[in-house]
């Protein structure tokens, strides 16, 4: 396959594994950092490092390749292909650029993405003809400015809100695929590839001006993933005329009198010079990346994940820009057990209630970090944090969970379930069975004493706690932790169920280089334009600080793809 082919084995995955989820955003075009003694921790206010005055080896630059063993020219050089990579390359393609797109995976192993899929856009043409209705813009975008500390860029989410279903429709728009008219709707053509809207219609009942964490309705999901989405889009780019090359490592920019002329690569054949006008790097995060994990974000180190190694926010500061200030925002959302997340009673390893339940999964996840270690050896190796509990009434109980990412919902009897065969086939997307529910739940007992036994948990503790809650159930009132009424449900009928909560895996950093609304990346000292380079994906900044709210599903890909066509755009025009 010549360098311009792709594949659809290229965009095939090599595993549905949670962590692979972090590439949906920019599976890099950048190579491994050069490793360094980066013992002190904190968030570094610029390329020089922290108020310390302590430099990380990391940011200092490698030397300039000098063994060139090939040269190409072109208007708009993409570093990346994942999501934002991909969308990037087809706008400025097709706005008639010459465009280059480096990709560091080998044609036969490359994946844009394995089990992601939802887009959480406002506006698309599908949404439109689904009777999709997102809220009010306002509602929205104060929640995001709330659940991340006032720190997101307001206009960033502003823009998201304004233009990514009009992205969306482009990305998509040469795709083949089928639309199911709900979440729980069946398929009806063989396609392989379809979209589904989630959690739609919404929970009858579900408000989320009652909310602590309200949940908004709206995103469309990509089945069974991205990945045609995606290979749609790129065909797009390659009929425009860009050229795709694989195993090409980004490793360092070319900076000519403080403007960026294009890249140096690393391919099997020795190091690739690519001239550019302009550059777009879309090179993911740096959640796989140790050193710098401790160095901007050393709260996230109990998390295991991450794909990409940093490389594009490493190239980005030796050009002259510099990391946005955190605190970076990782995405732990937990998933939870066989009824999801849902907001039943939880103990900790040592029998006791510690937290509402009545929170998503991002901040479960954040709860479980100050939680003792198991004594089991295995549990502690393992992470477990807390026991998930609920009883036999559970299938008449979890229809009055909150609506969204990661929560159980609706209960389908067995004479249902053939009705219900796309949606129980599916993960996470809210319907559940009596008989999923037993194969994935990890203990069930018939009394206290046998729950206490499977579970390790201290029966006397746990037994005194259960009570006590139990108690506040009845009684209407959660006096200790204020969780919502119509979501205290007793621990009483058995038999008991008990779900393990371990740590919940890292899929994404998000902390990337500061830039401008442009999407230009900004000098370190100044702020301003660096020109010749643009940013989009994980490898910018800007989007979500502090916490990665789960308000709305999939706001991740969106983003990606969104901004990835802005940098493309903007780069396309600046040349």
């Amino acid at each position: 396959m010549s360098e311009k082919g792709l594949s659809r084995r290229a965009f095939l995955g090599f595993g549905a594994t949670a962590a692979a989820a972090a590439a949906a955003v920019g599976i890099t075009g950048c190579a491994p950092q050069a490793k360094g003694d980066a013992s002190a921790s904190g968030n570094a206010s610029s390329a020089g490092g922290a108020a310390t005055k302590f430099t990380p080896d990391f940011l200092t630059p490698p030397p300039v390749p000098t063994d060139v063993k090939d040269e190409k020219t072109c208007d708009v050089l993409v570093i990346g292909m994942g999501l934002a990579g991909t969308a990037a390359a087809k706008e400025a393609a097709e706005a008639g650029k010459k465009v280059i797109v480096l990709e560091k995976q080998p044609e036969d192993s490359y994946s844009v993405i394995s089990m992601a899929g939802d887009f959480g856009v406002v506006g698309s043409k599908i949404q439109k003809d689904l009777g999709i209705e997102w809220a009010p813009k306002e509602d929205i975008l104060n929640e995001f400015v709330k659940e991340t500390g006032g720190r997101c860029d307001t206009w960033m989410t502003n823009y998201w809100y304004d233009h990514s279903g009009e992205d969306f429709d482009w990305f998509i728009e040469n795709a083949d695929y089928e639309v199911l008219k709900s979440t729980a709707a069946n398929r009806e053509t063989d396609k392989p590839n379809y979209i589904r809207p989630k959690c739609f219609p919404p929970q009858e009942g579900y408000n989320y001006k009652e909310e602590v964490y309200p949940y908004f309705h709206g995103t469309i999901t990509t089945n069974p993933n991205m990945q045609w989405a995606c290979q749609a889009a790129f065909e797009d780019a390659m009929k425009a005329g860009a050229e795709l090359i694989y195993n090409a490592e980004g490793e360092q920019l070319i900076v000519e009198d403080g403007t960026v002329k294009g890249a140096y690569a690393k391919t099997k054949d020795g190091y690739l010079k690519v001239n550019a006008k302009a550059v777009v790097l879309c090179c993911g995060d740096y959640g796989a990346n140790p050193e710098m994990r401790h160095y901007y974000a050393p709260w996230t180190e109990e998390f295991m994940g991450g794909v990409d190694d940093g490389r594009g926010q490493l190239m980005g500061i030796w050009a002259g820009g510099w990391m946005e200030l955190g605190p970076h925002a990782p995405m732990t959302h937990h998933m939870g057990g066989s009824l999801g997340v849902d907001s039943f009673l939880q103990l900790n390893m040592e029998g006791k209630r510690f937290m509402n339940e009545d929170v998503p999964g991002q901040n479960i996840a954040d709860e479980h970090t100050r939680q003792p270690v198991a004594k089991d050896p295995e549990m502690a190796e393992a992470g477990v944090k807390a026991w998930q509990i609920f009883d036999s009434k559970w299938p008449e109980q979890i229809d009055k969970m909150p609506d969204g990412h990661g929560y159980t919902t609706h209960f389908v009897s067995e004479e249902e379930a053939p009705n219900y065969e796309t949606v129980l086939s599916g993960f996470g997307l809210g319907y559940t069975t009596a008989a999923m529910v037993e194969e994935r739940t990890d203990v069930i007992a018939n009394s206290l004493e046998e729950l206490a036994e499977k579970t390790g948990l201290p029966y006397d503790t746990m037994k005194a706690e259960i009570e006590r809650y139990n108690e506040l159930c009845h009684k209407g009132v959660d006096e200790d932790f204020g969780k919502m009424s119509k979501r205290l449900f007793p621990v009483e009928n058995p038999p008991y169920y008990a779900c393990k909560f371990g740590n919940a895996g890292m899929l994404v950093m998000f902390g990337g280089l500061e830039c401008d609304h442009d999407l230009h990346v900004t000098k370190d000292g100044t702020n301003d334009p660096i020109p010749g380079l643009f940013v989009a994906g994980n490898t910018m900044g800007r989007r979500l600080l502090v916490d990665y709210p789960v308000v709305v599903a999939g706001i991740s890909l969106a983003t990606a793809l969104c901004f990835g066509r802005l940098a493309g755009k903007n780069a396309a025009a600046s040349v």
